[in-house]
């Protein structure tokens, strides 16, 4: 398999992907080993789950098709997604879930590529942006959803670190088991060098996931998207209504109850 390739599948793997391997009977009496990619989005991601689908159809020499769910999965929300098999999804599994679950080691993340990546940030990454009383933004930061061991965090940052050159800080969140609660989380100057490196494998879609480095490079006082209840103007929609006074003030008041 291409290395191009191999990489491109691992960093789906990491992010949003499925592989599932099944014994399965042919024409009912023949038995075989089923390996197979599923992979989901909702609807406003249609055109991305697209994307994806098109590539593995193209590097697999797949027919794969996207089919709605209108009753979402397990009743959660209305998606999109796709599945097909090949035998190479077996090694797939192999790599990615040596201990029967999703696991990050320095095998399968020698394998990933910079596509891989950003297909593992478009599925998992946030982003971040810093904005002063004014409205400039001042610094903004870089996510990556990893929520695994501290053992895994730690060779994610090591590998990204002698790779790439990008650093990253190891973040925990709070009330997730200890295997499941680390993620990664770069400032501005990594938010600048990640961007270098996926920007070119990011599709149109999904380049709003970048707008906080144009953001910052731009020097451009943002537009307000609203008034708090204390008067100030609000500059980022993730602060409930509230500006950052505020919304540091009541997330203190919380943690303190």
């Amino acid at each position: 398999m291409d290395c191009r390739i191999r990489g491109a599948l691992i960093g789906m793997t990491f992010g949003d992907a499925y592989i599932n391997i099944r014994n399965r009977l042919k024409d009912g009496k023949y038995k075989y080993e089923s390996s197979e990619i599923r992979i989901v989005h909702s609807l406003d991601q249609m055109d991305y789950c697209q994307y994806k689908c098109d590539c593995i159809n193209k590097w697999l020499d797949r027919h794969a098709e996207l089919h709605e769910h209108p009753n979402g999965v397990h009743g959660q929300y209305r998606c999109t997604g796709f599945s097909t098999s090949h035998p190479y999804f077996r090694e797939i599994k192999r790599w990615c879930y040596p201990f029967g679950v999703k696991t990050y080691t320095e095998q399968n993340l020698s394998m990933l590529t910079p596509q891989g990546i950003a297909f593992w940030y478009m599925d998992d990454g946030s982003c971040r942006r810093n904005v002063t009383v004014d409205g400039w933004v001042h610094s903004v930061s870089t996510s990556i959803a990893t929520y695994c061991s501290k053992k895994e965090v730690e060779l994610i940052v090591d590998w990204f670190n002698q790779t790439y050159k990008i650093g990253w800080n190891i973040r925990y969140r709070k009330g997730s088991p200890d295997n499941k609660a680390f993620f990664i989380e770069t400032n501005t100057k990594g938010s600048h060098d990640f961007a270098a490196l996926v920007s070119p494998f990011i599709i149109p879609s999904m380049k709003y996931k970048l707008a906080h480095v144009a953001a910052v490079e731009a020097h451009e006082r943002q537009t307000p998207v609203g008034v708090c209840k204390c008067g100030r103007l609000i500059y980022a929609e993730r602060r409930k209504g509230l500006c950052d006074a505020c919304y540091a003030r009541k997330r203190r008041e919380n943690y303190n109850r």
